[in-house]
């Protein structure tokens, strides 16, 4: 009798443990959705006459672009916008992203979450000198080099402006579970290469 009372109390207790998660997971959801932007974005005012939105980007198409991080585990395709929607089915272009491009420098600008809908940028915080970004897009694979992270104001736009040289800029709230932050992480443009399937991407130029 008492092991029955034991294995019922247990299982009342992983029950409730399981519902409480759940109902976080909706309150969570539904505060995200109140934002005007999500945290992985940012917010207030764009710089007047600073973003422009090219024609490359005006005509691509969602998951187009590839996204590959070997050093996180990290393979998605690459959504079409950042609105609460879009970055619900995971990391997102910035409207007023550059595409990879090997004859006009840009900045490949992706936003991503940290800590729902996937958490595709949840570690991003630990990439490294050395460590391998690399973007798949009409049948050519550019490598970067991981550059710097840094931590900005959520109204810093200044990070997806085109920054003169090839790059990409991964964007997403800082710390985790907040929007109080952005953690900005980048990578230089250092190869391009014909992609097909066996290309090897490793995770660090040491590798």
């Amino acid at each position: 009798m008492k092991r029955k009372w034991w294995s019922r109390l247990l299982l009342a207790v992983g029950g409730a443990l399981i519902l409480a998660s759940a109902l976080f997971s909706l309150w969570r959801d539904y505060q995200y959705s109140q934002l005007p932007q999500s945290g992985a974005v940012g917010f207030g005012e764009l710089p007047a006459g600073k973003l422009v939105i090219t024609t490359q980007r005006k005509n691509y198409q969602a998951q187009e672009l590839t996204l590959s991080i070997p050093k996180l585990g990290l393979e998605t395709a690459v959504q079409d916008g950042t609105d609460y929607e879009t970055l619900k089915k995971g990391p997102g272009l910035y409207e007023y992203a550059q595409l990879p491009n090997e004859e006009e420098p840009g900045n490949v600008s992706i936003a991503g979450h940290r800590d729902i809908f996937g958490s595709h940028f949840y570690s991003i915080d630990t990439l490294t000198k050395g460590d391998l970004i690399y973007l798949i897009y009409q049948g050519k694979l550019y490598t970067y080099e991981y550059a710097e992270t840094r931590i900005v104001e959520p109204n810093d736009w200044s990070v997806i402006e085109n920054q003169g040289h090839a790059c990409v800029t991964l964007t997403s709230c800082d710390p985790i579970g907040t929007t109080e932050k952005r953690i900005i992480a980048t990578g230089e443009l250092v190869k391009v290469d014909n992609f097909d399937e066996k290309c090897e991407l490793i995770s660090s130029k040491e590798a």
